[in-house]
């Protein structure tokens, strides 16, 4: 007969002794509990870390969600906030336009309407499923939008401040002054008889009469062209004022410049006289647009500071 295994147990406080006697089929059903028992509670614990890990995210993940609807919310008030600035900047424009005598900028063209929020960006917004995704797709699109039109009113102000500075320089070679002072016309623009040769003849200019030795001033910026004697217009300057326009004096005393100088509008160029074909001390003044003489007294401001 075989002998059993035996368990012998003894108390520490009373030093009785327990023997139990365990048969194999025992001893294998308490390993195989042991081992269920010991699987059981490693599922439960990597189940209850998952968990916890799981739940860890969930929670950091709804915060960060309630830390975006907030600063989407901020975003869509700044968007607001740019919207009404760019309204004002495109009012201004169309008023600056009007004072510059400019077409307004179509409001087709205004609206800027071509492209959108980058498809890969609105693929990802809608595969994400986000609860904002809409929202934040709409404000993308909008700014998108508002790009647009700052760089179309950027290139609008550019071609206003263009304009502006053409105009303020054309402005200084404009030929508004009157180049003697004190002098009465003695001979107008137009149609007259020729005091020397006695016929008909187109008088492309003015004769201005003063006394002889009269300063005779520049009237408006430009370059000498010319500066000496010229046949019958005696001692005599040409003047180009850029933008198209020169002006030439005829019979002058003393010339003061010389070709290609620079001049200021108010600088003293010659003095009045009676070269060439001349019948008393006067200043023969001409102005041409393009070529075309056009009446010097359409020119004339008033304006005593430059004598």
């Amino acid at each position: 007969m075989k002998k059993k295994p035996l368990l012998i147990y003894m108390n520490p406080k009373t030093s009785g002794v327990k023997e139990f006697h365990l048969s194999i089929s025992k001893i294998v059903l308490m390993v195989v509990l042991s081992i269920l028992f010991i699987a059981f509670a490693l599922k439960y614990s990597v189940d209850f870390i998952v968990d916890f890990s799981q739940n860890s995210k969930i929670s950091n993940l709804k915060k960060e969600n309630d830390l975006l609807k907030t600063e989407l919310k901020g975003i869509a008030e700044q968007i607001t906030t740019l919207r009404s600035s760019i309204d004002h900047i495109e009012q201004r424009d169309d008023q600056i336009r009007t004072m510059l005598d400019l077409p307004a900028i179509n409001s087709d063209v205004r609206q800027v309407g071509i492209g959108g929020a980058d498809p890969d960006v609105s693929s990802l917004l809608s595969s994400a499923e986000l609860s904002f995704g809409g929202e934040l797709f709409d404000n993308l699109n909008l700014l998108k939008k508002l790009e647009r039109e700052i760089r179309l009113e950027k290139e609008s102000y550019q071609k206003l401040l263009t304009t502006v500075e053409r105009r303020q320089d054309s402005l200084r070679y404009l030929p508004a002054l009157k180049p003697v002072r004190n002098a009465y016309i003695s001979s107008p623009f137009g149609n007259r008889i020729h005091p020397i040769r006695k016929r008909l003849h187109f008088h492309k200019g003015i004769d201005l009469a003063t006394n002889r030795g009269t300063p005779i001033i520049a009237p408006a910026d430009g370059t000498i062209v010319m500066a000496g004697r010229n046949a019958g217009y005696g001692l005599y300057i040409s003047i180009d004022h850029k933008y198209g326009y020169e002006t030439s004096y005829g019979h002058l005393r003393k010339i003061y410049v010389r070709k290609g100088q620079r001049v200021k509008r108010g600088d003293k160029i010659g003095e009045v006289g009676s070269t060439g074909l001349a019948t008393s001390s006067h200043l023969h003044y001409e102005v041409r647009f393009d070529g075309k003489p056009l009446n010097p007294m359409d020119f004339f401001l008033d304006d005593e500071s430059h004598y």
